[in-house]
């Protein structure tokens, strides 16, 4: 029986279907890392969304270069600390979690500290998860 040109569907060899198999395997493992890392991005998520950003106006404070201060402004997590004849922005929790401010409250510190630790982690999982992103949508273009 004869077969018209281009229409013969080619037999692909063994190391073509074990190409193909590694790759459909690559793409499993990946989709599994990204599931994985999106959930543990919303649970981090959710917990850092459990920490609310106190009012600070009015607080003195202890900056590492800068001295006493006294918080003067606040919107959101930047803060405008007054320290002498000068004003300085600086952002919450950053630079309490760093030690180069310190608010008198161990309490109200530990928090920021734990709410920098959280923005951390979110950060590098949003960084994983844009990689394995990435190498999927590589992966499925080739």
């Amino acid at each position: 029986m004869a077969t018209k040109a281009g229409t013969e569907k080619k037999k692909k060899t063994s190391t073509q279907r074990q190409k193909e198999e590694e790759k459909r395997e690559r793409i499993e493992a990946l989709t599994a890392q990204r599931d994985s890392l999106q959930s543990k991005l919303a649970a981090v998520e959710a917990l850092r969304n459990g920490f609310e950003m106190p009012q600070l106006e009015g607080r003195e404070v202890v900056h590492t270069q800068y001295g006493p201060g006294v918080i003067v402004q606040q919107k959101g997590a930047v803060i405008t600390v007054k320290y002498g004849d000068e004003e300085k922005k600086q952002k919450l929790p950053a630079v309490v979690s760093g030690k180069f401010m310190s608010l008198q409250d161990e309490d109200l510190e530990m928090q920021f500290f734990h709410m920098d630790e959280l923005d951390m982690q979110k950060d590098a999982l949003q960084k994983k998860l844009q990689y394995a992103n990435s190498l999927l949508s590589d992966l499925e273009k080739s």
